[in-house]
């Protein structure tokens, strides 16, 4: 039974751990990053640790015991167990971890993201203009400020792109004959004759004279980061992360006192509600209803279970800086702080 019983242990320890090991980490690289965008909110200084590996030793062992009594039956009887048979268990995990610093960490926080990744966090996000306010900082030369909504054309453009894609008018991927190496990325607009008004509209946004939306397919090369182009090209130019997380910074309910305060500087402007990437409040007292929270300067800030819009704002920009992190943390490794889980 000994025997059989460890033969059991290693699917379980499996079924038992592994579920826990990963809400453990998901929950924590959560408020993290909500600790990132407070302290850059009062710019303070702030790090990331990222886990490199988690290695979960396990030891069994198992026992076999009787007792047998010398001598006359009465003097033992009732004071002696037979046969006993037991198992043990212990599990020693140990936790790696990656600091993250230093020149590669700076240049993957500063520098703008790639296409690739725009596209791939816009097709994750459920609401697509949203992400691309946060993501564009500049489109064929219509500049898009932090600190103020985007301009009304600008607006436009984001809710017509985002109609078009969605009816399948627009594609976006590499063009015919790029490289991988260097890939080029165009804008494909086909079968669009109950959307010609809206693709003339977009052509005129961007300042495109020389395309005309007459039926035939349309193929728009994109320029990134404001590289070379020509006049029937988009040229966009991309936010960094660290871009992202100071949007997500003015998006905290800072206490009044901690402005009046000098502690948390005042924002030149302000954002309203309906435009802010998400909602991030703050409380006096631990809040029951957050999906992630944590403690800073004796107040809770903390994104709300039922703030949809701001669950999905914060899952996205989770997912860009984590991008970020696994990039920084491959090319250039660094220290790796181990520590054993007791």
């Amino acid at each position: 039974m000994a025997l059989s019983g460890c033969a059991a242990v290693g699917p379980a320890s499996i079924a038992n751990g592994r579920a826990v090991y990963n809400e453990v980490i998901n929950s924590t690289e959560d408020e993290q990053l909500l600790n990132v965008i407070v302290r850059e909110r009062y710019d303070q200084t702030f790090g990331m640790l990222t886990v490199a590996s988690v290695t979960a030793s396990i030891k069994v062992s198992a026992n076999v015991n009787g007792q047998f009594g010398i001598g006359p039956k009465e003097s033992y009887a009732g004071n002696i167990v037979p046969l006993s048979a037991g198992v043990a268990y212990e599990e020693s995990p140990t936790i790696s971890y990656i600091p993250l610093s230093g020149e590669m960490f700076l240049s993957r926080m500063l520098t703008p993201i790639t296409l690739s990744q725009a596209l791939l966090l816009l097709g994750a996000a459920e609401d697509e203009v949203t992400w691309m306010r946060q993501l564009y900082k500049r489109i064929n030369g219509i500049d898009n400020p932090i600190d103020e909504p985007a301009p009304e054309k600008l607006e436009r453009f984001f809710a017509l792109q985002a109609k078009l894609r969605k009816a399948g008018v627009t594609t976006t991927g590499r063009c015919s004959g790029s490289g991988s190496a260097e890939p080029e990325f165009c804008v494909r607009v086909s079968g669009y004759e109950a959307y010609k008004e809206e693709v003339r509209e977009i052509l005129d946004i961007l300042g495109i004279k020389d395309v005309a939306a007459d039926g035939h397919d349309i193929v728009l090369p994109m320029s990134v980061n404001d590289g070379p182009g020509g006049t029937s090209m988009i040229r966009i130019q991309l936010r960094s992360a660290l871009d992202v997380i100071r949007i997500a910074g003015r998006s905290i309910d800072i206490p009044a006192q901690e402005e009046q305060d000098g502690v948390a500087p005042t924002l030149d402007s302000t954002i309203e509600s309906e435009h802010r990437l998400m909602t991030i409040h703050t409380s006096k007292s631990y809040p029951r209803n957050a999906v992630v929270a944590i403690p800073f300067r004796n107040w809770w800030y903390y994104v709300d279970a039922t703030d949809t819009r701001s669950k999905r704002a914060f899952k996205i920009l989770r997912l860009l800086v984590g991008l970020r992190m696994q990039e920084s943390a491959g090319e250039h490794p660094g220290p790796v702080l181990t520590i054993p889980a007791r």
